[in-house]
């Protein structure tokens, strides 16, 4: 798909993936809703290049403007709700050289997303870019072109399983939503026999513990195969860079140090 406006649902569920070299991928639709059980940001190899396991599904996405706070992700839910819809300000995508998101709010902030995969570490790296974190925000029209002052700052949390990608994750006492921040990096550990997952990034982490519930994947729907999934969410990462950039960088990691 070229790099222009996403408009039609064909559009919006178009896919993409990016490999790690090791039997584990990143995958998913341009439009941001996950459609099928393997899509995934965090998807490792635990027995390269077998043992898949779905460790980080997605995340939820805003940003708060002076103005208001919008959506940069979306997400599917029973019965066939969408919400929220943060492709209605998705303005452009590309695949090359890797994905890329463009948003334009309706303030008229621009914010790029961009995704991939570090073949060498197997790490997911997802980079945010906004004019406004530099200070060259641009003008608010609403205002008859004075400058516009205030936060513009980046909200993401994760949203995490542990299964195999051949499954589906159901709310349930045993996952662990504890979070351990230790030399500059957050780690979750849902169950202990699967691998910890390790971020880390420029913004600042809260542990704020939740569960997402009744996510529905339409294109198992359409396979008559299980169709619902409930996510963890152990916190919230908010970033406000004064570069222009905001990080977040997803990796599997097998040691045993990790947050139960």
């Amino acid at each position: 798909m070229s790099h222009a406006g996403v408009r039609t649902i064909m559009e919006r569920d178009a896919e993409w993936l990016e490999a790690d070299g090791r039997g584990g991928f990143a995958s998913g639709t341009v439009g941001g809703a996950r459609t099928r059980r393997y899509h995934a940001l965090l998807l490792a190899a635990t027995r390269p290049p077998g043992g898949r396991v779905v460790l980080v599904n997605g995340l939820d996405v805003w940003m708060e403007t002076p103005s208001g706070t919008y959506p940069l992700s979306t997400q599917l839910y029973l019965p066939d709700v969408v919400f929220p819809d943060g492709a209605a300000h998705l303005a452009g995508f590309a695949r090359v050289p890797w994905p890329r998101w463009d948003f334009v709010l309706p303030d008229g902030t621009a914010i790029g997303q961009e995704l991939f995969v570090a073949r060498d570490t197997a790490e997911t790296v997802l980079r945010w870019t906004c004019a406004a974190w530099t200070g060259t925000a641009g003008l608010d029209k609403a205002e008859g072109g004075k400058e516009r002052v205030g936060p513009w700052r980046l909200h993401v949390r994760p949203l995490l399983s542990g299964r195999d990608y051949h499954a589906l994750h159901r709310e349930n006492p045993v996952c662990a939503l504890g979070s351990a921040v230790r030399e500059g990096c957050v780690v979750w550990r849902p169950y202990a026999a699967l691998p910890a997952i390790v971020a880390t990034g420029n913004g600042a982490y809260q542990p704020e513990p939740v569960w997402y519930r009744n996510f529905l994947y339409r294109a198992e729907q359409a396979r008559g195969l299980d169709d619902v999934e409930d996510l963890a969410s152990p916190g919230r990462f908010t970033f406000a860079p004064t570069d222009g950039m905001a990080v977040l960088i997803l990796r599997a990691d097998g040691g045993q140090d990790a947050a139960g």
